[in-house]
């Protein structure tokens, strides 16, 4: 019985991965007439920063909970953004990226007329409603 009961403790422990502590989302949109990108990060540890090409810091918008945060990390994960990379500007152009600081960054770049895959759409739009 004690054997079980650490079996089940080890497995347990073991199958709450903890997402790597320097991952990070980025989704950003800019262009148009001011130029100006407005560009949000959501952290590993939850933190989703806001940083527009104008200012020189970026500002906490809010701390999400650790599933929301993990289910962000499995969905982009999803997309095998390495395996979709594109990068096609326009006047207005938006981006959804993951990257692991030097280890790896992989990015999708789209304009209006030049839209993404469904998936990569799709979750554009839900990261952005987290801003809202």
């Amino acid at each position: 019985m004690k054997k079980y009961l650490t079996f089940l403790l080890v497995t347990f422990i073991f199958s709450c991965k903890s997402l790597p502590v320097n991952q990070q989302i980025t989704v950003a949109s800019g262009g148009g007439i001011t130029g100006i990108w407005n560009e949000y990060t959501l952290k590993s540890d939850g933190q989703l920063l806001h940083k527009a090409s104008n200012e020189d810091s970026a500002t906490v918008v809010k701390t999400l909970s650790k599933s929301k945060t993990k289910d962000f990390f499995k969905q982009i994960e999803a997309l095998k953004l390495n395996e979709n990379e594109a990068g096609e500007p326009g006047n207005m152009s938006y981006t959804v990226q993951f990257s692991e600081r030097k280890k790896f960054s992989h990015k999708v770049q789209w304009a209006d007329k030049k839209m993404p895959a469904d998936s990569v759409k799709t979750f554009y739009d839900a990261f952005m409603a987290l801003v809202k």
